[in-house]
């Protein structure tokens, strides 16, 4: 009967893919599901694909323009696609609206891209302010 097993990275995958299916299937049907939106988001970026996590982010812009998880997540799919200006614009507009999750952001792999850039360390230390203010 035959084959080798699959690698937990091909089960991960595979998984991924199902998952993302189901969510595109949920989409079609509820197309402005801020939840949906976000999570296809998500599993897009987790999934290596950057253009279709933008997408999704853009969109959840659009629906929750006041939203600062919204903008962060805009500048992550910003940065991984390389469009450092843009990503820097949606990361400066998050912080306005209220993000403050300094720790992560020093963190995510998202910011990968940017990180060096001078304007990342300036807004780290914007939010750093808002924290201790």
């Amino acid at each position: 009967m035959g084959g080798a097993a699959p690698t937990d990275r091909e089960a991960e995958e595979r998984a991924q893919r199902i998952e993302a299916g189901f969510l595109e299937c949920v989409r079609a049907r509820l197309p402005e599901h801020p939840a949906v939106i976000e999570s296809l988001g998500c599993l897009y970026t987790e999934m290596g694909r950057y253009e279709d996590g933008l997408q999704a982010d853009r969109d959840m812009v659009r629906l929750q323009p006041h939203s600062p998880l919204a903008w962060y997540n805009l500048a992550c799919s910003l940065s991984l696609t390389g469009s450092p200006d843009e990503a820097f614009a949606a990361l400066d507009r998050a912080v306005s609206l209220g993000y403050a999750d300094a720790d992560w952001m020093k963190e995510d792999d998202d910011f990968e891209p940017i990180r060096k850039d001078p304007r990342f360390a300036r807004l780290l230390a914007k939010v750093a302010a808002q924290s201790a203010g």
